[in-house]
């Protein structure tokens, strides 16, 4: 297994995927994170004349340690930390999603490349939502792969979202994690709100919560709920010098068990002679009269509770010396529920989205290892906050803790680490990626074509000795030369579907094999390739010297159609 490299107890603030891709591959057992929710609202203070959200208030000298910090890490003014990848302290946190400001480049064309399923979810969302939807999904999809990598074999992620993307996210963590691995999808009543109804829907008074395993070997403790009080007055109706108690058949006879006679009485009993003696004699049989089957008795101090469902309307809100100020703030008791089911003591908890420290106070809690991330500085602040409460995790919080410093169990410290001081990854880049589901090729009733798309693609590679068709790409040996493959190639329109007044749009003669940015790039602009080709020279996009080095258009679609005559006739051998 590799070796968990980060800092035990260490809270690191820093972009949460360069600190993701910071870690060691399968060197975690769970992820439990409350991400944005694409709300498209602003959190905290929209301006400074607003009241910090904090309870009770920053003071001037937690303050100055949060600057005394983002000083100590080279980092002096907002511009820096714009380029340090964090936020400055006085910044409200804004859930607004924009391709332009929120999504890079590299991440699509990542996705596009090695992910496709993922792209096209994201491209879906786009023109089923809006482009914002998409952009978070995007933001999401590339720190969720990252999750899933550094997640042993045994090892779960708990998603915390609402109604706003939850539909979405649930078909990403499947592309993702894959859909035989998911867990539960469980509804979270929000106790601590008041809701005024909308007049045209229903109140909304429950999150979600998506449990996504890594692998069929993930671990999960069974949980238990306290019974209800109308159960136990009516179930737990009978009571001793014991306590209460309800009693159960001993009798089992459609369980294959074979009769045996005990006691006078012959029967097929659910346990075994020298099991029933043993109940007998400490008083755990009784007979509700003289020659009836015996029953055994349950008492409720010894009843474990209902096995733990997936509607979770028991745990309280924060409250008290619990609570930070921030209105998204989970209780800590919903932590330690996930804790508790699905990792062991001395386990390693992450949680990558962490501004209210609710999920390191359970690890500690629990005696787990734990390791935490965010993007605003201030989450030091609520961290030394929460571990210093007599009512939480007693633990010292060290500003000035050595990077890197591994925390021992002796030794119960809580180490901060600005963005130049992440986790150095030992194990190689390549891992093994997400599963990808080859789904049975389709047939239809009326097909869009004769010939199916990957053949298409094939075909027409050939024509251009394997390079895209838009500028040229290709994928190469490090000699040079090209690799037969259709890997890395889309296949798009010469001419736009909606400028077509025929129905050959979708035929061999009117497609092209396209790289992967030049066709999302054309598919949003709906130009015809020859056009769009003009426009890549122009920018100097070309991958061969001019436009005359790719393939000419008007040969292809030759070509092309006598492709197609081919298949026509093999179709139809009779010309009908």
């Amino acid at each position: 297994m590799p070796e968990f490299n980060a800092t035990n107890r260490g809270v690191y603030i820093a972009d949460n995927l360069d600190f993701l891709q910071s870690l060691n591959n399968e060197c975690i057992d769970l992820v439990c994170i409350d991400p944005p929710f694409a709300k498209n609202e602003t959190f905290g203070r929209k301006n400074q004349r607003d009241k910090d959200p904090l309870t009770p208030p920053l003071t001037d000298a937690e303050r100055a340690n949060e600057f005394r910090l983002l000083a100590h890490w080279g980092i002096q003014n907002k511009a820096d930390a714009e380029k340090a990848g964090i936020d400055w302290p006085e910044t409200a946190y804004k859930d607004f999603w924009a391709w332009g400001k929120d999504v890079h480049e590299s991440w699509l064309l990542e996705l596009q490349q090695n992910y496709s399923q993922i792209a096209a979810l994201i491209e879906v969302t786009r023109h089923t939502h809006s482009d914002s939807a998409a952009a978070y999904l995007c933001y999401m999809a590339i720190r969720l792969i990252e999750i899933r990598r550094i997640l042993k074999p045994t090892g779960s992620l708990f998603l915390h979202c609402d109604h706003t993307a939850n539909g979405y996210l649930r078909q990403l963590l499947d592309a993702i994690f894959g859909q035989k691995n998911f867990r539960n999808e469980i509804s979270f009543l929000r106790r601590q709100e008041k809701h005024n109804l909308a007049r045209q829907r229903l109140g909304n008074i429950h999150d979600t919560i998506f449990w996504h395993a890594k692998s069929e070997k993930a671990k999960y403790n069974i949980q238990y709920q306290p019974y209800d009080p109308e159960y136990i007055e009516k179930g737990y109706d009978k009571s001793d010098a014991r306590g209460r108690y309800q009693t159960f058949p001993c009798t089992n006879e459609s369980g294959g068990n074979k009769p045996y006679e005990f006691r006078g009485l012959t029967r097929a009993w659910r346990f075994e002679p020298k099991r029933m003696e043993q109940m007998y004699q400490a008083g755990l049989l009784v007979q509700t009269k003289p020659g009836s089957p015996f029953r055994y008795k349950k008492y409720l101090d010894h009843a474990k509770g209902v096995k733990l469902q997936d509607i979770w309307n028991d745990i309280p809100a924060a409250r008290g010396k619990e609570k930070t100020g921030y209105p998204t703030q989970k209780p800590v008791a919903l932590a330690e529920r996930i804790i508790a089911a699905t990792t062991n003591p001395g386990d390693i908890v992450l949680d990558c989205f962490a501004g209210c420290a609710y999920v390191a106070v359970a690890a500690e809690r629990l005696q787990r290892q734990w390791i935490a991330c965010d993007i605003q500085p201030r989450a030091w602040t609520v961290f030394k906050r929460q571990f210093n409460k007599p009512n939480l995790a007693l633990l010292t919080c060290a500003d000035n803790a050595a990077p890197g410093q591994q925390v021992t169990p002796d030794n119960p410290t809580v180490t901060i680490h600005g963005p130049n001081q992440l986790p150095k990854r030992t194990t190689p880049e390549t891992e093994t990626p997400p599963p990808v589901f080859r789904l049975p090729e389709r047939t239809f009733k009326v097909p869009a074509s004769i010939i199916p798309e990957p053949e298409m693609l094939t075909e027409l590679l050939k024509l251009s000795n394997y390079q895209a068709w838009c500028c040229g790409f290709a994928n190469r040996r490090p000699d040079g030369r090209i690799i037969e493959t259709t890997r890395n190639f889309h296949l798009d329109h010469i001419a736009p579907k909606s400028k077509q007044n025929t129905g050959a749009s979708n035929d061999i003669q009117n497609r092209a094999p396209m790289c992967p940015y030049h066709n999302l790039r054309k598919n949003n602009r709906r130009v015809p390739l020859a056009e769009y080709r003009q426009e890549i020279a122009h920018a100097g996009e070309l991958m061969v010297d001019t436009i005359n080095d790719l393939i000419n258009l008007d040969y292809a679609q030759a070509q092309a159609m006598q492709i197609y005559g081919q298949a026509y006739a093999r179709q139809n051998p009779m010309g009908l």
